[in-house]
């Protein structure tokens, strides 16, 4: 992520609740802040637009820095942080001391879950475990005028 970049995003509220996002209608993130200057007068724009087709409803503007990781920034950032975790939480199930039942059930529950977090560890490190990620760009403009 870089030092000086922004973001523009709308919200609209739901037409119960003023108060609650229901949705977000426009998200931009790892702009510059002299573009974000230069078409203010757009986002601008689009945020009335919004409130005039949709007046039972909230609409917020915002504009601001960009203080989150997205998109593979944040794909990374988590990975790593998945897999540290997941390696401690292997340790610890190798090194703990069982202290195991008359038939074995603790150890055998022990083992299925070093399988699983070994599982784990090695999608995490072949890039193939789920991770959610945050959009860098959402247009639902067209979707609320």
């Amino acid at each position: 992520m870089g030092i000086n970049q922004c973001i523009v995003k709308i919200a609209v509220s739901s037409e119960t609740n003023y108060f609650h996002i229901e949705d977000v209608v426009y998200y931009r993130s790892g702009m510059a802040p002299d573009f974000v200057v230069r078409w203010l007068w757009y986002f601008e724009y689009l945020a009335a637009l919004v409130k005039v087709k949709n007046p039972k409803r909230k609409v917020e503007f915002i504009k601001g820095s960009q203080d989150i990781l997205v998109g593979s920034e944040w794909h990374e950032h988590r990975r790593a942080a998945l897999l540290k975790s997941r390696k401690t939480k292997l340790k610890k199930l190798e090194k703990g001391v069982i202290d195991d039942d008359l038939f074995g059930f603790k150890s055998q529950d022990n083992e299925i879950e070093k399988a699983e977090v070994r599982q784990q560890i090695e999608s995490l490190e072949n890039d193939e475990f789920p991770i959610d990620e945050f959009p860098e760009y959402i247009n639902k403009i067209k979707e609320y005028i």
